[in-house]
């Protein structure tokens, strides 16, 4: 059953409402289709959110995803559509919401647990468990309004994941905060996501978002553009957030070295064509550049899906170019079974510049890459773009994707020493001196 539903939302805002002089207010009686300047912050948004489900919302500012969250919460009603929400919500929606600056963090807490419908016995129970979390007991009798940021955020969540909320909505408010309260929140959502709490979660740190998330909409300028698995709707934002880049002149195109680690690959179009793992599922990208094949291989040479840890896996990929392209990049994402993104990297990260791409023209690209990762099953994603000037530079225009290829499988022999624990593999060096005497 569906715990939030989401049919065919509106929502629109007046931005001339309380500005509106006498002669406006005359015109919209004549004219209603003339009153102010109308923003439609939501348009048509359909979607809905399974019981138990980790759901995040994920969109450039104004999107429209802190508009859902709060029509969800009840702050606000939509203009046109249905909403249906069966659940009790705790909601995390902005730094220090619902707290009053000139009461302690005490009163807050009990004030709070009363707005949320918390029994006053039941936030006695709790009052422990929630300022241990947030670590604030050297402050717990000061007004709020002394608190620092960060302050803020720990006693807001403390209180919004300790009264056992039905449905629980955060909202950006993580990126406050050090570094070892981020990892108790995350950890602390995982076990709350676990207990079959409905999770709702709108933020720009991805790699959370995708760490925690089991599908996400989508939003672009108030529509649903994609609503599905967290990593493509993660790939498609970042695909929004550049632009196609302005065409350069052929006479005024950089004329760069490739980087001298190009090598003559021996395989052939054909070979990668006819030892393809492209399945043409979970694909986008504008296509001006294509991966049209790709291939995973040994040392050996050969085909393999399968690889002993700290050896090396060949990734090459055929592109073919419908359009003119400038200084193409290209690279893989690397992903465990539990969806977390372990690597990713390409030409860009590496400084490995590709050549310029004449329409028709077809470039083969070798990732050469050492599986320094713990043993389990992995999927990949190849993708292809162009830089965009101005925007962040490992944000760019993406023209290929293919998502969700694979799995390769990286394993141990048991009867030796496992080389490292953990996710990944770092440089390590030892050393050692005995004391003489």
């Amino acid at each position: 059953m569906s715990i939030v539903r989401f049919e065919h939302v509106d929502k629109v805002y007046d931005l001339q409402a309380g500005r509106q002089t006498l002669f406006g207010a005359l015109k919209s009686v004549t004219n209603p289709s003339s009153s102010g300047d109308l923003f439609h912050a939501l348009s048509d948004v359909s979607f809905a959110i399974e019981k138990g489900e980790a759901f995040g919302i994920i969109g450039r500012n104004g999107a429209g995803k802190s508009t859902i969250l709060k029509i969800i919460a009840g702050i606000t009603k939509p203009t046109a559509g249905t909403v249906t929400v069966n659940g009790r919500i705790s909601s995390l929606i902005e730094l220090g919401a619902g707290f009053h600056p000139d009461l302690t963090g005490r009163e807050n807490i009990f004030m709070s647990g009363s707005i949320l419908g918390m029994p006053r016995k039941f936030i006695e129970n709790k009052f422990k468990e929630i300022v241990d979390f947030a670590e604030l007991w050297d402050f717990i009798d000061v007004p709020v309004k002394k608190y620092s940021s960060g302050m803020y955020a720990r006693l807001g969540f403390s209180v919004a994941v300790s009264v056992e909320p039905e449905i629980l909505i955060i909202d950006e408010i993580l990126s406050v905060g050090d570094v070892f309260f981020q990892q108790k929140c995350f950890t602390k959502m995982r076990e709350i996501i676990g207990q079959g709490t409905t999770f709702i979660y709108v933020t720009h740190d991805t790699a959370g978002m995708q760490n925690l998330c089991d599908r996400a909409l989508l939003l672009d300028a108030g529509k649903a553009e994609f609503i599905g698995a967290t990593t493509e709707a993660v790939s498609r934002y970042y695909a929004k957030v550049g632009q196609k880049p302005a065409a350069v002149p052929a006479k005024e195109r950089r004329v760069s070295a490739v980087s001298s680690s190009e090598r003559d690959i021996a395989m052939t179009p054909d070979d990668i064509k006819q030892h393809s793992l492209l399945t043409g599922a979970n694909r986008h990208g504008a296509h001006g550049v294509e991966i049209i094949a790709a291939r995973v291989t040994n040392a050996a040479g050969e085909d393999a899906r399968s690889v002993p840890v700290l050896e090396p896996l060949t990734f090459t990929v055929l592109l073919h170019a419908n359009t003119d392209i400038h200084n193409p990049t290209c690279g893989l994402h690397l992903f465990n079974r539990m969806g977390t993104l372990v690597f990713a990297a390409g030409t860009k990260q590496l400084r490995h510049r590709l050549p310029d791409l004449k329409k028709g023209e077809e470039l083969i690209v070798a990732f050469d890459v050492t599986m320094n990762v713990e043993q389990g099953e992995y999927t990949f994603s190849l993708g292809v773009s162009e830089p965009v000037e101005g925007q962040p530079p490992n944000l760019g225009f993406i023209h290929d994707r293919h998502e969700m290829l694979g799995p390769v499988t990286v394993t141990t022999d048991d009867s030796e020493v496992y080389p490292f624990y953990g996710i990944a593999q770092l440089p390590m060096k030892i050393s050692h001196r005995l004391k003489s005497s």
